[in-house]
């Protein structure tokens, strides 16, 4: 084994949906759901100040977005994420598919 046989091909595919939302944090979880299954997930903090807290189930952190950063997540048929702030009032943007 090793590198000396090539690389293998990696696909990243998409789920059977297509979502965007663009959403208000508050400093508590709140669940957002893309109405499916996605495969991937991008989330941006807009924030120029807040720090945004991801979750899959509300209580556990999956991610942590300093202001002005994202994420893209692979993820295997994912139909919502918890999404909190520390102060909460500024946007974030997600993206699923």
């Amino acid at each position: 084994m090793g590198f000396e046989n090539g690389a293998d091909e990696v696909r990243i595919v998409g789920g059977p949906i297509s979502f965007y939302e663009k959403y208000e944090c508050t400093n508590l979880y709140v669940e957002r759901s893309f109405g499916g299954g996605a495969n991937s997930l991008t989330i941006t903090n807009d924030s120029t100040t807040d720090t945004v807290f991801v979750s899959f189930d509300g209580a556990t952190v999956e991610a942590e977005l300093y202001h002005g950063e994202s994420i893209t997540l692979n993820v295997a048929s994912r139909s919502s994420i918890y999404v909190c702030a520390t102060t909460g009032g500024d946007n974030i943007r997600v993206w699923a598919w």
